[in-house]
Order: C-alpha cells, then sequence, then structure tokens
C-alpha cells in the first residue's frame, strides 16, 4: 500500500467491458487517472462516484455525464475516448506494466525499472580527473573530496556552529576555505606553481576549472597525465600538512611538500614507463608522444 503512490505511473489498464478498471483511480485513458486531471471535485460535480468503475459512467451506450458547461465536465469530455466501452464484453479489462514513464507498455523488467526509479546522474566534467587509471588511490580519494565541497575546513565547521578559529593553518592569514586552500593561499600556491613553471603550462586559478584543465593542459597525452597527477598529490599532500598542523605544532615549509610530491611522482612515473609496450621505450628521437613520463617529468615539471 505504500509503494502504490511510486508504482502508479508505471501502470495501465485496457478496458473491454469495463467492469474492472476503476474510473477515477486507474490509468485507463492514457492520460492517467482521471482523479489527478479532475482533482478531488470530479466525482462531486459529474456525479460519478469516487469507486465507480468504467461501467457504471455508462449508459444506454454513451458516456452518463450531465449535461453543462462546468470547466471540470468540459475537460472530463475532452479526456474520455470517443469509443465507448462495451459493457455487455464477456472479456475482463487487464492491467499492463510499463518499465518507465511514457513507454509503451510491455513485459516486466527489473533492469528497466531499476534505470526508471534510479536513472544514471549525469557524469561530472572531473570524473576522469579523479579516477584516471594512473591514479593513486589515496590521491584520488582526497581530490574527490575536495572537488564534492566536502573537506572540513574551518569554515564548514563554523558554519556548522563550532567555535573554531577562522584564519587559515597554513598561510595564518587568510580565512580557510577550500578555494582559499587551493590555491589562494600562498604556502599551498608555492608547492602548486612549483611544478608548473613551464611556458607551455597554463592552468587556471580557480580551484574547480584545474580539474578540467587537465584534461587538455598539453597536446602530449603524457604530460597530461603527469598534471593529473601533481594536481592530485599537491591537493593530497597540502591537506596532509594542514591536518599535521591542526593536531601538532610541527609545521614543514612549501618546499619540503615539493620534494615529497617530487619523490612519490617518480616513484610512480618511474613503474608506468616499465609497464608501457616497447614502442613506447624506445629513444626520444621517436616524437614527443613516444617519450617516457620520467623524461617528460624533467622537461616539463622539475628543474
Amino acid at each position: 500500500m505504500k509503494l502504490r503512490s511510486l508504482a502508479r505511473p508505471y501502470l495501465s489498464c485496457q478496458i473491454n467491458s469495463g467492469s474492472n478498471a476503476l474510473f477515477w483511480h486507474d490509468d485507463w485513458t492514457g492520460l492517467g487517472p482521471l482523479l489527478d486531471n479532475t482533482g478531488a471535485n470530479g466525482p462531486r460535480v459529474s456525479g460519478i462516484r469516487s469507486m465507480a468503475v468504467v461501467a457504471d459512467a455508462i449508459s444506454n451506450g454513451v458516456w452518463a455525464l450531465p449535461a453543462g458547461r462546468h470547466p471540470i465536465l468540459v475537460l472530463l469530455r475532452g479526456c474520455l475516448p470517443i469509443s465507448v466501452p462495451d459493457v455487455n464484453s464477456t472479456i475482463s479489462d487487464f492491467y499492463l506494466w510499463r518499465n518507465s514513464q511514457g513507454s509503451p507498455p510491455g513485459a516486466f523488467s527489473t533492469a528497466k525499472m531499476w534505470i526508471s526509479l534510479y536513472p544514471t546522474p549525469p557524469t561530472l566534467p572531473w570524473t576522469t580527473t579523479v579516477w584516471s587509471k594512473s591514479r593513486i588511490p589515496k590521491h584520488a580519494f582526497i581530490l574527490w573530496v575536495a572537488l564534492r565541497n566536502r573537506l572540513t575546513t574551518r569554515d564548514k565547521l563554523r558554519s556548522w556552529g563550532m567555535t573554531v578559529p577562522e584564519n587559515c593553518l597554513l598561510c595564518g592569514t587568510g580565512q580557510e576555505s577550500r578555494n582559499h586552500i587551493f590555491f589562494q593561499c600562498p604556502y599551498s600556491l608555492h608547492v602548486w606553481g612549483s611544478f608548473l613553471h613551464h611556458r607551455s603550462l597554463s592552468p587556471p586559478i580557480d580551484f574547480d576549472d584545474i580539474a578540467i584543465w587537465t584534461q587538455s593542459a598539453s597536446p602530449i597525452k603524457k604530460v597530461r597525465v603527469i598534471c593529473n597527477l601533481v594536481y592530485q598529490a599537491v591537493v593530497y599532500i597540502v591537506w596532509r600538512e594542514r591536518n599535521s598542523r591542526l593536531h601538532s605544532s610541527i609545521s614543514k615549509p612549501p618546499e619540503v611538500l615539493t620534494k615529497e610530491i617530487q619523490v612519490i611522482l617518480k616513484a610512480k612515473l618511474f613503474s608506468m614507463d616499465r609497464l608501457v609496450v616497447t614502442r613506447s621505450q624506445q629513444s626520444s628521437t621517436n616524437g614527443g608522444e613516444e617519450e617516457s613520463y620520467l623524461y617528460n617529468w624533467f622537461k616539463f615539471f622539475q628543474r
């Protein structure tokens, strides 16, 4: 009973004798339940009781509606089919199932019903940035949380009524928020900028826009992959440093974070180079796309 309102849009009724289908509550006209069209006053204005079957609204082969130009009656006449069901038919009315609203009736499909009830949400533009094949899982997870703006920054804690300082734990001056930490804060901007000194790499300022930019940061595929890894690593390491300062008095200068990221990513790129096919491991004379990840790392990212 609790699921009646949920299931109703998927049920329709094929009329034969009209002795089974409810006039007001079943979708037998193809326009949905008539009560939804006329409103609660439909039965009172028409004189057709609320729980009447379709056959109850037929008299001598025509629709038994009162004369008059009441708006509900005019609407009801427009909803009723011209062909009046044969109340003397021996064939009962039967119900049909739609697997999605607006689709023709057919056999029940669990898969199609699931999609109809729980449609796939649109793909977010930064999805491939976060869940790329080359990702470092813990880096990707923190980036995902950050892009959804779910990090517990101080501005969020204060909005929840908690009494905490508002100043940034990294620079000590600005008001801490996600957008301040990434990368309006001078501290994090120093770390982020230390990898993007090459003249061909010009990332946007906005944090969300950077996630889109990494997908087309360079015509060289391997450089785009490294940009993505750098983006994820900087977000992860900077956020870890922020939390470290929150829970202890130990702080690191941005140069130390830069070195940590370099060590992590060079190890990652070395392992990626070992997995590529022999063609991708050939000498630098075979073109930019054939260069190793580490070659592109030292060419574009590390001074």
